[in-house]
C-alpha cells in the first residue's frame, strides 16, 4: 500500500490544499505468500472511494484514526481524502467552492496524476457525520459520476436541526458565509436538502446513486437518521441500512467502513 499526502494548489478553493491518497501496491505479506498481485500492473487503473471527514476534521482524520489503510488494500481500491474545513460541502457564498472541488476539478486532477478511474461505475463516495452528509450530496449532486454513496452517522436532514446554528456567530459551521440566508425553511427548499436534490432526480428520470446508510443505536443522530430513512421510503428510493451498539465515535466508523466496502461493488478484493 502506498500512502501519499499531496499538498497542491486548488482553483476551486482558491488557495493551497492537502489530501491523502492510498494506493493498493504489493506488499510484503502478498509477496511472501504468494498471493495474486495481478491488481498491480502497467496502465492499471483503480476504483477509488472519496472518503469525506466530519466537523473540526481533516484530509488526514481517516488515516489517523481507523485501520482504512489496510481495508483499501484488502479490497484493492484507492482511497482519496480531502479536506474541507466545516463547510458541510458546500460552494461558500464568501468562501471556497468546496462542491465544485470535490464533484469537479478533484476527479479530474486525480485522473492525471494517479492510476485513477474516472468511470460512474468506478467512482465512490462516503463519510462521517457531517461528511455523511456531504457523501449523499456530492453524490446526488453528480449522480452521473459517482453510482454509490455511503453515509456513517450523517446529519442526513440538513439543514434542519441547526436552527440555532445558523444564528450563533461562535458556531463551528460559518454559516453566515456559507449561505446567503439563515432562513432554515428557505434552505430546505433547495438542493441544500438531500430530499429535494432526490426529488429532482427523480422528476428527470435519472438513475439514483445507490444508497448505504449506517449509525450507532446510541449515536445523537440516530433520530436524524430514522427520519431520513423514512423520507427515503416516502419516495421509493432504494438503500441498504445497518445499524449496531455505538455513539458518535471512531470505534463505530472504523468498524463499519469495512461494511460500506463489503458493500460497494468492487472489481477486485481480497477479503
Amino acid at each position: 500500500m502506498a500512502n501519499i499526502h499531496c499538498n497542491y494548489y486548488s482553483d476551486a478553493l482558491k488557495l493551497n490544499t492537502d489530501i491523502n491518497v492510498v494506493i493498493p501496491t504489493p506488499n510484503s505479506d502478498e509477496l511472501m505468500n504468494h498471493k495474486d498481485t495481478g491488481y498491480w500492473h502497467e496502465g492499471a487503473r483503480y476504483q477509488v472511494l472519496y472518503l469525506l471527514h466530519g466537523t473540526y476534521g481533516d484530509y488526514s482524520d481517516w488515516c489517523h484514526l481507523t485501520s482504512i489503510e489496510k481495508y483499501a488494500q484488502n479490497h484493492k481500491i484507492m482511497v482519496v481524502m480531502p479536506s474541507v474545513a466545516n463547510s458541510f460541502y458546500q460552494d461558500m457564498l464568501y468562501g471556497p467552492a468546496y462542491l465544485t472541488f470535490l464533484t469537479e476539478e478533484l476527479p479530474q486532477y486525480l485522473g492525471r496524476l494517479f492510476p485513477a478511474s474516472t468511470k460512474r461505475e468506478d467512482s465512490f463516495v462516503a463519510g462521517l457525520s457531517m461528511g455523511g452528509y456531504g457523501a449523499l450530496h456530492v453524490a446526488l449532486a453528480k449522480p452521473e459520476q459517482f453510482c454509490a454513496a455511503a453515509s456513517l452517522s450523517g446529519a442526513l436532514t440538513f439543514p434542519y436541526g441547526m436552527e440555532d446554528h445558523f444564528r450563533n456567530p461562535k458556531s463551528p459551521w460559518p454559516f453566515r458565509a456559507i449561505f446567503d440566508t439563515d432562513d432554515v425553511e428557505e434552505l430546505a427548499k433547495t438542493d441544500v436538502n438531500l430530499f429535494v436534490q432526490i426529488e429532482k432526480l427523480q422528476q428527470a428520470g435519472v438513475e439514483l446513486p445507490k444508497l448505504f446508510l449506517t449509525v450507532g443505536t446510541e449515536d445523537f443522530t440516530y433520530a436524524q437518521n430514522q427520519k431520513a430513512r423514512k423520507e427515503l421510503e416516502k419516495r421509493n428510493v432504494e438503500y441498504t441500512y445497518e445499524e449496531g451498539p455505538g455513539i458518535h465515535d471512531w470505534d463505530y466508523w472504523d468498524e463499519h467502513i469495512k461494511s460500506v466496502l463489503n458493500w460497494l461493488p468492487l472489481a477486485n478484493t481480497t477479503v
